[in-house]
């Protein structure tokens, strides 16, 4: 073989090389860039579930709202995610020919739900608010009729206690009500906030801060089973107190109460 033959063949030959080590590189960014769709997409997901979560509160249809925050505990689920973030770490590390990142820091580090700053609110809060609100419609009662002359002193307590049965109904809508905005604060708090944050500590290759970032929004999703159970309870108060502020699903379920008591009484 000639030499110049020799030197085309030295030429496809680093050629050759070069092509695979485009096609290396290319398979290692479509990697990366599909985890790193996965690790966004769950935070679009959160945030689509908000407007789900706005319909189904507003139509009470308690059974839906439940469905949806256990979708939220199924999205953010550490054991899925962290694997997906490590695996945008570590490819990354490899393309950019960087230091491998430390994967020792576990999510077991943070498995305490105190430590983290998610919204909170317990039966406490909303009963101190409810109780607050009485108060105000009393207060309000007296501005209003209280130096009224009443020819019958028992027209003025009738008067009075059919206002107070109206305040306390408004009350314990407005508390569950309240209750179910606290389910849509921590989906919203893991969407708008931490998501964000993870998103941007993966990006710029800080695993430790992803991982804080994963467990906050793992904590915060693991809020939600007891918030649901917070809104639960208090809408089921706001039934038996007026079914008729509920809507189609108040009539619903006064059917299917009444339904129930068909039955037991036949």
């Amino acid at each position: 073989m000639g030499d110049l033959a020799k030197a085309v063949a030295k030429l496809e030959e680093e050629a050759e090389g070069v092509r695979e080590l485009r096609k290396i590189a290319e398979r290692l960014d479509s990697e990366i860039d599909a985890r790193m769709e996965d690790v966004e997409g769950i935070g679009s997901e959160v945030l689509d579930l908000h407007g789900d979560l706005d319909n189904q509160i507003a139509e009470h249809d308690y059974m839906a709202v439940e469905q949806s925050v256990t979708s939220l505990r199924r999205l953010v689920d550490m054991e899925t995610v962290l694997p997906a973030v490590d695996a945008v770490l570590l490819l990354t590390a490899l393309r950019d020919d960087e230091p491998v990142p430390n994967l020792t820091l576990s999510l077991s580090s943070f498995d305490d739900d105190d430590s983290w700053d998610h919204p909170r609110l317990s039966q406490k809060d909303l009963d101190r608010t409810f109780e607050a609100a009485l108060a105000r419609a009393d207060r309000r009662w007296e501005e209003i009729w209280g130096d009224r002359p009443w020819e019958d002193p028992s027209e003025r307590e009738s008067q009075r206690a059919e206002d107070h049965a109206d305040a306390e109904r408004e009350a314990i809508k407005e508390r569950a009500r309240r209750a179910g905005s606290h389910v849509m604060e921590l989906i919203d708090y893991i969407g708008d906030t931490l998501w964000p944050g993870l998103v941007e500590a993966v990006e710029s290759g800080d695993r430790e801060r992803a991982v804080r970032a994963l467990a906050a929004a793992a904590s915060a999703a693991r809020a939600t089973e007891s918030a649901y159970k917070l809104y639960e309870v208090n809408l089921s108060i706001q039934f038996e107190s007026s079914p008729e502020s509920m809507g189609a699903m108040g009539e619903f379920l006064s059917d299917a109460q009444g339904w129930l008591l068909s039955q037991k009484s036949g």
